[in-house]
């Protein structure tokens, strides 16, 4: 019987526009012979950014969906950037109709978040 030991060997990591890739190098023994091989994994790194705009929405843009609380997706029509109502002005919610103009202040600065609470 043939034994076989899996062994990684190296890991590579590299990045093509946004996504970033994981080659992992094995080293496979056995009793008679010894294989290497690559075998690539893919990563997709997050490509959604939101900007919390002054005394406006939170625009979304990049690669991303919009579910409701039951889990139905939102047609965005091809979009990739959407604006989002923090007001609660807007007949159009979730996504925002710009109807704070002049009902909503609020200064966007960013700042930390205090650390996590631990259980």
């Amino acid at each position: 019987m043939t034994q076989i030991i899996a062994q990684i060997s190296q890991i590579f990591l590299f990045r093509v526009n946004s996504t970033l890739y994981n080659v992992v190098s094995f080293l496979f023994k056995s009793n008679d012979a010894i294989t290497y091989f690559c075998s690539p994994k893919i990563i997709t790194m997050a490509t959604t950014k939101i900007i919390v705009k002054s005394n406006g929405s939170l625009k979304v843009e990049g690669d991303f969906e919009i579910v409701d609380a039951n889990g139905n997706v939102y047609g965005l029509g091809g979009r990739d950037k959407i604006s989002i109502c923090r007001c609660g002005l807007s007949k159009n919610k979730p996504f925002c109709d710009s109807s704070h103009k002049g009902h909503f202040e609020h200064e966007a600065v960013a700042f930390d978040l205090p650390p996590k609470k631990v259980d």
